[in-house]
């Protein structure tokens, strides 16, 4: 063992999944915008599980929402 990694051990230290989603993202890594951390998957593609744009699990299904009928 060396002093410096070699490069299969850099590519070790990030595990391929994301940690948002964990989806195979081998590239994710974490991006500022506007002051915000963001987490992306490939530098422009943001996680769908980032909870900085508003995602939280949803532990009741929504209510259904009926048209409404318009009178003629």
């Amino acid at each position: 063992m060396s002093i410096f990694p070699s490069c299969s051990d850099l590519l070790d230290a990030i595990p391929p999944t994301c940690p948002g989603c964990e989806a195979h993202a081998p590239s994710w890594c974490w991006v500022r915008i506007d002051g915000l951390r963001v987490l992306t998957h490939d530098g422009d593609l943001i996680c769908p599980n980032d909870r900085t744009f508003g995602y939280a699990p949803v532990s009741a299904p929504l209510p259904m929402v009926e048209p409404l009928a318009v009178a003629a």
